[in-house]
């Protein structure tokens, strides 16, 4: 006999209902199945002491516990006589049900293919029939870690591109013979092809403005995940990854690990960068010639805090306001390296030939030669350990480092890198580079890091500024010895030394941050310097107030670059929304003082505006208004400002687009490199996890994150009535960049609750119903009450009682799932 339970959503009814049917099977005995005609044998559902009765359910999986999902499960006669069922690898990992394979490798069925996890020593499976649940018991050192390689989803075949542009369009006042009047964009593109589990990505740029037009690319890569190594195989164009040695482009093939594969995850570094804008201004920040960020932003102070994870190697941040006017600004940046757990490592080996151009059409040319990179940091009980070097017929170069946790005196760390260079000339250079790192927190509310990075001696060059043609040299008279040296004029204005400092103090709710840093160079008399302090605190119900300031020398000009602002965040309520008032005054030596006000506010979850206004001592006064609109398939916003010189109109809109073989096209607003494709067919308004409703054809998209276990649930509120659903959420763990796809089945049931009365009026105890097709419509319980689950509507509804008396009715009349009680008299 096969048996199946739905248990409804929904209907609180018929949840007690069943429940209380399920509660009587329990406490008898056994039934008596006198009632039921024909019938002569208890099913095994139904007997006393079957922990086990064979059958098909739908049931609530959980581990441990913790719900995993809700899947389909059948018992077979041979699992209901050796009293454990047998779960088939497949089902298990369906079901979110992980272990290691070894520990119960001894309960493994080799001919039926399936684990009795019931039988092995402190593990348990419960099988709750009248809650319709399945639990699972297994040890936690039997257990595999949440993002373990087993659980680990490629997803399905798929083309992803994911974009963001932004324009600005200045309009020259009749008075103003120096604003560029020409349509300046950005866009960035970010693609990606994936073909089981290989991936091929590339980053895009395209840029336009009075110069021309440009379209560069910084990665072109074919790769996969490889877990027995926890790291990535790349073929084409990217970048090394090495803790000693200054990170380059290169094509080639390349064979690096992914700390996110394992239990904990890695932040990348990038410096917070604030300033001044007098006007509406474009912020583009580009590192080793490449652009990582462009931004146009309004008049007044800014704060860019979501700049993508950057690499070793000076960051160049210009900002170039509505009148053609740029400011450069250079950033060192230096990321502290942190200790490794014991036993954890990183890896980085690479074979190819490095690439200094971003144009597209030289992603794949060079004239540097091959080289070789092998890099591996080990983390040991206190200390990690860096090794790195690099092999190239013309250029070689070695690496040691080491990071020491010494308690409560903090961290430090040391490197030596050695290099030897030869050039076309048949010159050579060799040198050395060493790099002191220090940090410390001396209490829970001040941290300082300070570090001396770094020295170089004249004759040490990076593999990323390595030029076989330069080496050109002269020989010039040493009057302290005998005779001519030769001594080369190449090291003038290299990097020497550099010192940099960062301190950052809370007292309650004041926040301070400063930072100092210096760069002296080779042959030169003065030094570059800069230094950053700000404090922010948070008063009242939400008054935010700051203070910042910047100072920065070059070591070519005699011109101290310097500039602060104060400011005020006030919030406020207004016609039940929430709105913010943003008030502040700044200098800067360039542009002097400036005033700036901003009022902004989220009307709903789709749309927000801003108004703003400033003027500065230069009668430069501005005023500006900016929208914000999230359509379902794209973000959109639209700015206008307007000065003494000109008026700006930009904007900026953001999306992605995914092409799947199960969903077609689709487009949707938000952006992640790891997504999942959730599908409820034809039932439109469906979220997921909070995702976007579903479309009309009951498909969006779900934002991951690459390797981090999730559980993608179903929102039931927004269901239909009708719908049963036969799963209700999913467990996944993605690789990065993968295209999960998961759908949500359900069956269309027409739910029935009537109450029956024979001709005189009477309640009718007792009797099972059946359709004019003799299919089973349930059985009527002591008050009268028949609730039926049916696949489609009912013509005639037959009742036969065990007194021998028959009882039908006409269900034509009948309304479904409306969740009460309709009365009904027999005919």
């Amino acid at each position: 006999m096969s048996t199946k339970y739905n248990i409804a959503r929904k209907q609180p009814a018929l949840t007690l209902l069943a429940l209380s049917i399920c509660s009587s099977f329990a406490s008898a005995t056994e039934l008596n199945m006198a009632f039921l005609q024909g019938i002569t044998d208890v099913p095994s559902v139904l007997k006393d002491g079957v922990k086990y009765p064979a059958g098909q359910y739908y049931v609530d999986v959980s581990l441990n516990g913790s719900r995993t999902g809700r899947m389909p499960f059948e018992i077979s006669a041979e699992d209901e006589q050796a009293g454990q069922p047998c779960f088939s690898p497949e089902w298990l990992h369906s079901a979110g049900i992980f272990f290691k394979p070894e520990a119960y490798q001894d309960t493994f069925d080799s001919i039926r293919g399936c684990y009795s996890i019931g039988k092995k020593m402190a593990s348990k499976v419960n099988f709750d029939l009248g809650a319709q649940s399945l639990d699972f018991s297994i040890p936690q050192a039997w257990m595999t870690e949440k993002n373990d390689a087993t659980r680990w989803d490629y997803g399905i075949n798929g083309l992803r591109l994911k974009y963001s542009g932004n324009f600005n369009q200045n309009v020259q006042n009749k008075n103003n013979n120096y604003s560029n009047d020409s349509l300046n964009a950005y866009g960035s593109f970010n693609s990606s092809l994936n073909i089981g589990r290989w991936i091929l990505s590339s980053d895009m740029n395209a840029k336009r403005n009075l110069w021309g037009n440009e379209f560069t690319t910084n990665n072109l890569t074919l790769s996969t995940a490889i877990s027995q190594v926890k790291g990535d195989l790349l073929l084409g164009r990217s970048q090394t990854r090495t803790e000693l040695f200054s990170d380059f482009s290169f094509y080639g093939i390349s064979l690096r690990s992914n700390s996110n594969m394992r239990s904990w995850l890695t932040r990348g570094y990038a410096p917070v960068i604030s300033g001044v804008a007098s006007t509406t201004s474009r912020i583009t920040v580009t590192q080793g010639g490449y652009t990582i960020y462009s931004r146009v932003i309004p008049p007044g102070p800014y704060r860019l805090d979501d700049i993508n994870s950057t690499s070793n190697g000076n960051m160049v941040v210009t900002v170039e306001d509505n009148s053609g006017r740029k400011t450069v600004t250079e950033y060192p940046v230096a990321t502290l390296p942190s200790l490794l757990r014991p036993g954890e490592y990183n890896y980085n080996f690479a074979v190819g030939q490095r690439n200094d151009s971003n144009r597209l059409g030289d992603a794949f040319s060079s004239g540097y030669g091959t080289f070789g990179l092998a890099s591996f940091d080990w983390g040991l009980p206190t200390t990690t350990l860096n090794i790195a070097t690099l092999l190239h017929n013309s250029y070689q170069a070695a690496g040691v480092g080491l990071t020491q946790s010494m308690g409560e005196l903090g961290a430090v760390a040391l490197s030596v890198n050695g290099a030897r260079a030869e050039y076309d000339n048949n010159s050579q250079r060799q040198g050395i580079s060493a790099t002191l790192k220090y940090a410390k927190s001396f209490t829970n509310q001040t941290d300082i890091q300070l570090l001396t990075y770094r020295y170089q001696s004249p004759g040490y060059t990076e593999f990323v500024n390595w030029n076989p043609k330069d080496g050109i040299g002269r020989k010039i008279y040493d009057p302290d010895g005998l005779g001519f040296n030769e001594h080369y004029i190449w090291f003038d204005g290299k990097e020497k030394a550099r010192y940099e400092a960062r301190l950052s103090h809370r007292i309650d709710n004041i926040y301070i941050n400063s930072a100092f840093w210096q760069q002296s160079y080779w042959n030169r008399n003065t030094d570059a310097i800069g230094a950053s302090l700000s404090v922010n605190t948070t008063i009242l119900d939400g008054v935010s107030l700051y203070i910042n300031g910047n100072y920065s020398r070059n070591a070519w000009s005699t011109t101290d670059e310097y500039s602060g602002a104060l400011g005020v965040s006030i919030p406020f309520t207004l016609g039940g929304i929430r709105h913010n008032s943003s008030n502040s005054v700044g200098y800067s030596r360039y542009n002097g003082t400036s005033f700036n006000t901003n009022i902004s506010a989220a009307l709903d979850e789709r749309l927000s505006y801003s108004v703003n206004a400033g003027m500065d001592e230069h009668s430069n006064n501005t005023v500006g208004a900016s929208a914000s609109y999230a359509f379902d398939r794209i973000q959109t916003n639209l700015a206008v400002s307007q000065s003494r010189d000109a008026t700006t109109l930009s904007g900026n809109l953001s999306g992605t687009a995914i092409a799947t073989r199960q969903t077609g096209l689709l487009l949707t607003r938000e952006s992640s490199d790891t997504v999942a494709v959730v599908r409820i067919r034809d039932t439109p308004g469906v979220t997921f996890n909070g995702s976007l409703p579903t479309n009309s054809s009951g498909n969006t998209v779900l934002y991951l994150t690459g390797y981090n276990p999730t559980t993608i649930s179903i929102n039931p509120e927004n269901v239909p009535e009708s719908a049963e659903l036969l799963n209700t959420s999913y467990n996944v763990v993605p690789t990065e960049k993968a295209i999960i796809y998961r759908e949500f089945d359900f069956q269309k049931v027409r739910r029935y609750i009537v109450r029956l009365r024979d001709m005189q009026g009477n309640e009718i105890t007792g009797g099972n119903a059946t359709t004019e097709q003799g299919l089973d419509a349930g059985f009527v319980t002591r008050n009268g009450v028949l609730l039926m689950n049916l696949l489609s509507a009912p013509k005639t509804i037959t009742v036969s009682q065990s007194t021998g008396k028959i009882c039908r009715f006409s269900a034509v009349g009948l309304k479904e799932n409306i969740g009460t009680v309709q009365e009904i008299r027999c005919e």
